[in-house]
C-alpha cells in the first residue's frame, strides 16, 4: 500500500522534463501603485512573463535609473538590464517574480509538464530593512520559449505579506 501511495506521489514528476535557466538577473523594482480606494478585485501576480519586446520594454521602464540611497544625488543603479540587453523573444522567455520586499524571491527550478509550464520559487525569510513603500526588488531568468501557459508554485518559505508570529 505504501509502495502505491509513493508511486502516485512521484507521477507528476515523471511527466515533468526540467527546463535549464540560461541567465539570471536580480535588483530593485518599481511595484505598481494604485489610487485609494482603487485596489484590484484581484491581487497582481507576483509572476511576469515576458514574450515580446513592447512587455520587455515595459518591465525595464520599472526598473529605477537611481539606486535607493539618503546621499544626495543618489549614485546611478548598477542593474545589467538597464543596458536593455537584446532578448530573442522567437526562442527565450523572460520569467520574473518580485516582492514588496529588500529580500529577493529565488527561482528554485522551472519545468515543462504536459499541459503548463510549472514555476518554482522561494521567498526566503524578509530581512528587516527601511525602503521606500512604492520599491521591491526582482530576479528574472531567461528560459528557452514554451508556449504553455505558467503556473507559480511557491515552495516552503515565507510567502510575500505574510506575518510571522512573535516568539
Amino acid at each position: 500500500m505504501k509502495l502505491i501511495l509513493v508511486f502516485l506521489l512521484l507521477l507528476p514528476s515523471l511527466h515533468a522534463k526540467e527546463i535549464r535557466m540560461q541567465k539570471s538577473w536580480r535588483g530593485i523594482i518599481v511595484l505598481p501603485q494604485f489610487p485609494l480606494g482603487k485596489r484590484p478585485a484581484q491581487k497582481p501576480s507576483p509572476l511576469l512573463v515576458v514574450n515580446d519586446a513592447k512587455a520587455y520594454a515595459k518591465f525595464l521602464d520599472r526598473i529605477p535609473k537611481k539606486q535607493i540611497s539618503r546621499t544626495r544625488p543618489a549614485p546611478p543603479n548598477t542593474d545589467p538590464l538597464l543596458k536593455r540587453p537584446p532578448i530573442d523573444f522567437g526562442k527565450h522567455t523572460l520569467l520574473v517574480i518580485t516582492r514588496p520586499s529588500m529580500t529577493r524571491p529565488v527561482f528554485k527550478k522551472v519545468e515543462e509538464t504536459k499541459s503548463r509550464l510549472k514555476i518554482t520559487i522561494i521567498y526566503p525569510r524578509e530581512q528587516i530593512s527601511a525602503r521606500p513603500i512604492h520599491i521591491g526588488t526582482y530576479t528574472a531568468v531567461l528560459v528557452p520559449k514554451v508556449n504553455k501557459p505558467p503556473q507559480l508554485h511557491i515552495d516552503s518559505g515565507v510567502r510575500p505579506n505574510q506575518k510571522r508570529s512573535q516568539p
